[in-house]
């Protein structure tokens, strides 16, 4: 009987101990948006990864530019991206990213349209330029938004006028936006 009580435990602490190797061999994927996957990493290309979800055994791809780091279950890190801070709030409008390239903002997801315009005290056309970028940023990041695909861009004022810049863009996030912050 002591045999058999012992067998069974032999049994089940190998079987757990298998178990628990199989779950630790998982590699960490880091996303942009701070978020993390654990998945087996297959292959690793300049422009995307390939894994297998190890929920549903299915192979999958993933580009490299929405991957902040890979941290293989051997312990080895792969950076591929520099950490964007996901928590925007009115001080972090300086990591809103402005793009006139439609590739860039292929894969996410659009949260509205952002307007910037300059004051009236602005002297240079540069300092007004400046001035509109930065409202049209805040007004990014106050709806969540890490990138702006710009649409339009327009400068007024000559030699011995005030300068005027406007601006306009899409805002784009990582995030899938929430109904009632949908874009219409």
């Amino acid at each position: 009987m002591k045999n058999l009580l012992l067998l069974l435990l032999a049994i089940t602490t190998l079987g757990g101990s298998a178990f628990a190797q199989e779950e630790s061999k998982l590699d960490t994927i880091y996303l942009l948006g701070q978020r993390k996957k654990l998945v087996n990493v297959k292959s690793i290309y300049y422009a995307e990864i390939q894994y297998v979800d190890p929920e549903t055994g299915e192979q999958k791809s993933m580009k490299t530019k929405n991957i902040q780091k890979i941290i293989f279950d051997s312990g080895r890190k792969e950076v591929f991206n520099d950490p964007l801070v996901q928590s925007l709030n009115q001080k972090d409008w300086q990591n809103v990213v402005l793009t006139h390239k439609k590739k860039d903002v292929k894969d996410l997801y659009r949260l509205g349209t952002v307007k910037g315009q300059s004051s009236k005290r602005n002297r240079t056309a540069k300092s007004a330029e400046r001035t509109a970028v930065i409202r049209m940023k805040r007004r990014a990041a106050n709806m969540g938004g890490v990138m702006i695909l710009v649409t339009e861009k327009e400068s007024q004022g000559g030699f011995g006028e005030v300068p005027t810049f406007y601006i306009e863009g899409e805002v784009y996030s990582f995030e899938k936006p929430k109904k009632e912050d949908e874009p219409k």
